[in-house]
């Protein structure tokens, strides 16, 4: 028994020694009153307390010179993430405001008031743009410079003020002019770690081109014009106006050793333009073959030359940056008729008569005479556009087969959606995409001007119209060698 109450009295000993400890340690560390302080969290973690948060703040303010001077503002913030609470604690430990500064500068950036711009893309599989400024207005006159680079300053400025000249033979009112995506603007604080806009030039260019790249030049060489350097380095006319805005129009002269700008754009926002317009646009003459069985086969004679017409179309144009997206033709009233070619085709060989071959070299106009080009072939946003866009017949308007031949693919499928491939002999074969509907089948032999479907919008199509490519050696989008489909009406 004697042994047992001495280790007991060891044991109290041993514990009565370490609550002493504890109790020294908790009396150093804890007050016996509670204090008032500000406890500093970083992304929830707890950073320590402070006696004066304005102290911090103000103390933030004076060590970061460098980051007023580069944005040119008058104060700095503390960082996203940190989080500054008014608390009563028994805690004896209180940071500096300069300790506490030093603790956040490792961890995260510091942040300055300005205004988040939302872009919002119309395609939801698209992600939404940020855009961080100091000064709304630069932004609203970055949007408006770009604006301008797909309509002129007068035209901007008669719209606005109700002004615009009446048409009188052909000509084009503004009816609207607008943005297509949803744009906010919210003030708030910006870390300094992120793209902060501060030049309205190079805003304007990233919501021109997209990126903040350096500007690509090409020096003008003998016998170049704007369409062929356009068209090398894989833009539309159009886009190189946008570009190089010095220049007015395709016909502009250049200078052997000038420089010009040959960057692709790639707009981040749209700028929609809807307008009433007139405009005269060439017919196209219609060809007739006639067989003969007394002219040996191979042989062709023209019996009457074709020539164009002119028609005047009153129509109502929506573009989206530049580019007709679609088209309707209220009226059309014929200035100068067309009038149609014909050709007679020999079929007489040894022992008999030939059958009409399936091409015969004349072709058809694959739409109704009422129609507008809303696209030609050539590059479009730094992609070759590989047909025609024939538009304004509306939606299901006929199409015809633009000659004989054989019906290779009919089907609907991708950014076509349903489309019609003729094979005409010759290595030539005719596409006809974004179809409301077909009306043949795979091995159907078709006549020239023979209707195959009807216009429509189906698959990756920015308004009704039919795309009408033309294909050599091969099956459009495969092996087959792309057309000026326009060669065939020359």
């Amino acid at each position: 028994m004697k042994v047992i109450k001495t280790g007991l009295i060891y044991i109290f000993a041993i514990a009565l020694a370490v609550a002493i400890v504890m109790f020294v340690n908790f009396a150093n560390r804890y007050q016996l009153n509670p204090k008032e302080v500000y406890k500093v969290y970083l992304d929830g973690k707890v950073l320590g307390n402070i006696n004066d948060k304005e102290e911090l703040e103000e103390y933030i303010n004076d060590e970061q010179k460098e980051l007023k001077e580069k944005y040119m503002v008058d104060k700095v913030y503390i960082p996203t993430g940190v989080d500054i609470q008014k608390c009563t604690t028994y805690e004896k430990e209180v940071l500096t405001a300069k300790q506490v500064h030093n603790l956040i500068k490792e961890e995260k950036p510091f942040t300055i008031k300005g205004y988040k711009i939302t872009i919002k893309p119309n395609n939801d599989d698209e992600e939404k743009i940020i855009i961080n400024v100091l000064d709304k207005d630069m932004f609203d006159r970055a949007l408006k410079s770009v604006v301008e680079a797909f309509i002129s300053k007068e035209q901007i400025k008669n719209y606005e003020n109700n002004t615009q000249p009446e048409i009188k033979d052909t000509g084009s009112i503004i009816e609207d002019i607008y943005i297509d995506q949803d744009i906010t603007i919210k003030q708030g604080y910006i870390s300094t770690d992120e793209q902060i806009f501060t030049d309205e030039k190079l805003l304007t260019k990233y919501l021109l081109f997209g990126n903040l790249q350096e500007d690509q030049y090409y020096t003008v060489k003998e016998g170049d014009t704007i369409d062929s350097i356009a068209y090398d380095h894989k833009l539309a006319t159009a886009e190189f106006l946008v570009v190089n805005p010095e220049f007015t129009s395709a016909n502009n002269l250049l200078s052997v050793g000038q420089q010009v700008k040959v960057g692709l754009i790639s707009p981040i926002v749209d700028v929609v333009v809807e307008s009433h317009t007139v405009l005269d646009q060439e017919s196209q003459y219609k060809t007739t073959t006639e067989y003969d069985s007394s002219m040996s086969a191979g042989i062709q004679k023209v019996e009457v030359e074709g020539q164009n017409g002119l028609d005047r179309l009153t129509t109502k144009l929506k573009t989206i940056n530049g580019e007709t997206t679609n088209v309707v033709i209220v009226s059309k009233e014929v200035i100068t008729p067309a009038v149609d070619k014909v050709v007679k085709v020999g079929t007489k060989i040894n022992g008999g008569t030939a059958t009409a071959p399936i091409m015969s070299g004349t072709w058809a106009w694959p739409t109704i005479s009422q129609y507008y080009i809303s696209s030609y072939f050539g590059y479009r946003w730094g992609k070759i556009h590989e047909a025609l866009d024939i538009a304004g017949s509306g939606e299901g308007s006929p199409i015809f087969a633009a000659g004989s031949g054989v019906v290779v693919a009919s089907l609907n499928k991708g950014s076509l959606g349903n489309y019609v491939t003729i094979e005409h002999g010759n290595g030539y074969y005719t596409l006809y995409a974004h179809l409301h509907s077909r009306t043949v089948q795979v091995g159907q032999t078709v006549e020239k001007g023979q209707q195959i479907g009807t216009m429509g919008h189906t698959g990756f199509a920015t308004g009704t119209h039919v795309h009408f490519g033309l294909y050599k050696n091969g099956l459009p989008y495969r092996d087959g060698i792309p057309l000026d489909p326009l060669i065939l009406y020359r």
